[in-house]
């Protein structure tokens, strides 16, 4: 097998942001969410509504919340992929931060492009609205 020179080695290779979303950047206990959902304010879209508070960590950290209504587990974790998905490409909120979304009913049926709008505002919502 030849090695191509124009092509980088592992070396050389461009430095990436990482696409993890490991612990540090969601919110696992219930004291937090109810701490968001209790002092955060509120920003309501169509098919989503964001709970923001200032946040304990040095990194914005999402919780999600979907309803046994909305449909089966298949349904609940596939809006939960789209949402941190959607949480990991927008970058817009900076700062120690929580953020608790939860899922209004028919957003199981709206395409991708739907739910990402639809963050995309409301999250423009939540960064000009402030935090507390």
């Amino acid at each position: 097998m030849h090695s191509d020179a124009s092509r980088p080695g592992p070396a050389e290779s461009v430095a990436r942001r990482t696409e993890s979303f490991g612990k540090d950047r969601r919110i696992l206990r219930r004291a937090d969410y109810l701490g968001t959902y209790a002092t955060g304010r509120r920003h309501v879209g169509r098919w989503l509504v964001l709970f923001v508070r200032p946040g304990k960590g040095a990194t914005v950290r999402l919780g999600v919340t979907i309803t046994k209504k909305t449909g089966s587990a298949v349904v609940r974790n596939r809006l939960r992929r789209r949402l941190r998905e959607l949480f990991r490409r927008s970058g817009g909120l900076e700062g120690p931060l929580d953020v608790v979304v939860n899922v209004r009913a028919g957003a199981e049926t709206t395409t991708f492009a739907e739910l990402a709008s639809d963050f995309e505002r409301v999250a423009r919502r939540a960064r000009a609205g402030g935090v507390a």
